[in-house]
């Protein structure tokens, strides 16, 4: 085996994803609610969004920050010594989530002389749609102006799912930004790649797959009296506490207030019909949600410089395999690309496999760095 690729085997891992019905980049990050909570669960659920309420206000004081850049105010979470121009990690989220998806990493990193900057993306968290069509590379720009506003030449970026997408496509448009590119399970391979392979009948059920059950387009894409409610929908019962960090994910709208909604719509992605549209091409299709169809990772790092890490998800229900094509791309850079396959989860690695994910990112920073 290339001495570049390491598998990680855990057998008594159980899928972080309790909604099988969503296609891989609409799994629900960390987040996976209860349907139900009886009456005595409620005084508890009053008393943990009350205190969410209040933590969330300090952290996002301490941590939220906007910069005003050329299409939206982009904003972001910042962690670690502003003055640090250096060792800069900034990390790009995947579909449904928000900068707040690398907060429970943040101070580990910062602990080892990093400033970690993760950003919200467009129609996500704290920042706002543009009021134009916009696409990754004006998503790009924004980032590089970002850069530019906090005088931080070169970075490392990683990315998630649609945000390791993103990331490929930041290395294609501004390559002297970056000192190396860390891939969580996307942003390495095209996205349609596992598409193409097949067949019209499997392809038409695979398809299938994107549509959801109608009490789960309620529970996650319906309207809340009240950001109470919207709160609730979201808790965790298992994981108990009062999570502050799902505050992120409410908003209001038309007198309401929402959590997921519009996000499919967004990224044309909502059922098969908008899935089919996507990847083949149709002109119905926004520049923004074509984005993430038309990025070539076999021709961005066709004259690869800088190092990167692909952390590759990998089960028998993998919705988009590509193990194979990542395989390959390592093989064809063993001296920059390090893949690491961890088995027996289907996509989200961060979250299934937290402190394997914490180390291998910090070995490869640290390896970056030392250069």
């Amino acid at each position: 085996m290339n001495k570049n690729i390491t598998i990680k085997n855990n057998s008594t891992f159980v899928s972080s994803s309790s909604i099988k019905y969503f296609f891989f980049f609409f799994l629900l990050t960390n987040f996976i609610a209860s349907p139900l909570f009886a009456q005595n669960e409620e005084q508890l659920l009053k008393d943990n969004f009350k205190s969410a309420l209040n933590r969330y206000k300090s952290f996002e004081d301490e941590h939220r920050r906007h910069a005003k850049v050329k299409n939206v105010s982009l904003s972001y979470l910042e962690w670690g010594d502003k003055r640090n121009t250096k060792k800069v990690l900034v990390w790009l989220h995947g579909s449904l989530s928000n900068a707040y998806e690398f907060a429970p990493f943040a101070d580990e990193f910062v602990a080892k002389g990093y400033r970690v900057i993760s950003i919200d993306q467009y129609n996500t968290g704290a920042t706002p749609i543009p009021n134009f069509d916009a696409s990754f590379d004006d998503l790009n720009d924004d980032i590089k102006a970002l850069l530019d506003l906090l005088r931080i030449k070169k970075v490392t970026m990683g990315g998630f799912s649609r945000g390791g997408f993103l990331a490929t496509s930041f290395y294609a448009r501004y390559p002297s930004y970056l000192n190396a590119l860390i891939l969580e399970d996307g942003g390495s391979v095209a996205f349609g790649t596992s598409y193409y392979k097949l067949n019209r009948k499997e392809l038409q059920k695979k398809l299938q797959q994107v549509n959801l059950p109608q009490e789960i387009e309620d529970k996650y894409f319906g309207f809340y009296n009240d950001p109470f409610h919207a709160y609730c929908n979201l808790y965790d019962f298992e994981t108990k506490g009062d999570q502050f960090e799902i505050l992120s994910y409410l908003r209001p709208r038309e007198n309401k207030w929402i959590t997921y909604r519009g996000l499919p719509e967004y990224y044309h992605m909502k059922d098969s019909l908008q899935m089919a549209e996507a990847l083949f091409g149709s002109p119905k299709v926004s520049d923004y949600a074509s984005s993430i169809i038309k990025i070539d990772p076999t021709k961005v790092f066709r004259n690869l410089s800088i190092p990167v890490l692909i952390l590759d998800a990998n089960s028998p229900t993998d919705p988009t395999p590509v193990l194979t094509e990542n395989k390959l791309l390592a093989e064809a850079h063993p001296t920059l690309i390090k893949l690491v396959v961890f088995n027996d989860v289907d996509h989200n690695i961060h979250y299934a496999y937290p402190n394997e994910f914490k180390k291998e990112v910090s070995a490869f920073l640290d390896k970056v760095y030392s250069r």
